[in-house]
């Protein structure tokens, strides 16, 4: 009889260190206070966990900056007059495109050759119209303007010339030294 009274009083204390183990999560019933962390819960804090999930910002969608819309096409000379919004907005020999009805309708290279309000370009492919809207699709930076008179004259023509690198100067061969005569 001791031995069972003793294994039901072990078993009733066992039964109580298990209940008073249990987690009581509290209600918070009124706004708390900021609770004042430690130096090492600070420091913690401010390092970066590289296994949390934080959700990235989808790249905002810009706007097209409009460089200004067609007046004129000529077919026959493969080319199109531009009423441009601003004289800094359009590059020479950046490839800009026309849009129509929201569409894409045409792509052009922008010439040099300017008249205020006035810009020209090439026609590279599709039909432009006129009341296109012009654009340039990519941010990229105007080309280096040139340091000579001779590579752009203001009254030249475009041409379909494209950059290219000089070529590689060969090295000179040494000259062979002669045989001495005795």
């Amino acid at each position: 009889m001791k031995i069972r009274f003793l294994i039901a009083v072990f078993v009733l204390a066992l039964a109580g260190a298990c209940a008073s183990k249990k987690q009581i999560t509290p209600q918070p019933s009124a706004p708390t206070t900021a609770v004042k962390k430690s130096p090492l819960q600070a420091l913690l804090a401010a390092i970066p966990n590289p296994f949390s999930k934080k959700k990235s910002k989808p790249p905002m969608a810009t706007a097209p900056q409009w460089t200004g819309v067609i007046r004129m096409v000529n077919a026959q000379e493969n080319f199109v007059l531009i009423e441009a919004n601003s004289m800094g907005s359009a590059i020479p020999g950046e490839t800009y495109l026309a849009v129509a009805k929201g569409s894409e309708s045409a792509s052009l290279r922008m010439t040099s050759l300017r008249n205020p309000p006035f810009l020209i370009a090439d026609i590279l492919s599709g039909t432009p119209s006129t009341g296109d809207k012009i654009y340039l699709p990519k941010a990229s930076t105007p080309p280096p303007t040139p340091k000579t008179e001779e590579a752009v004259a203001p009254d030249s023509t475009p041409t379909a010339e494209i950059a290219t690198k000089p070529p590689k100067a060969k090295p000179t061969p040494k000259a062979k030294p002669t045989p001495k005569e005795n």
